[in-house]
């Protein structure tokens, strides 16, 4: 399995894992959602594959706080957004992904 293989495959199970947290309170930030994810030296059209087929959506490699790729975790409303982009992230880190939590997308 390549790189970018496990990427899609760490990008799945991390997702579900992090709308497991979806709750009915919707209330909240609407914009604190989005994941950056910082992959130096990986091919921007692969990455770009993974997370499509991840089942997430990124419009490609931006400049923020560094180059990265701001991830969309489709956690729903308000608070869910929040929680489910946290918890994506957490899981990310403690896999060794460099990662920040970010409103742009």
């Amino acid at each position: 399995m390549d790189k970018y293989e496990i990427l899609t495959k760490d990008l799945k199970e991390f997702l579900v894992q992090a709308q497991k947290g979806i709750t009915t309170d919707d209330g909240g930030p609407y914009n604190f959602d989005s994941t950056f994810l910082i992959l130096n030296g990986w091919n921007e059209k692969n990455v770009c594959r993974s997370i499509e087929d991840a089942g997430l959506y990124c419009r490609g490699k931006v400049r923020w706080i560094g180059t990265g790729y701001s991830i969309n975790t489709n956690g729903g409303l308000g608070n869910n957004k929040t929680r489910v982009r946290d918890k994506f992230v957490s899981l990310l880190k403690e896999k060794g992904y460099k990662t920040l939590k970010c409103t742009i997308n």
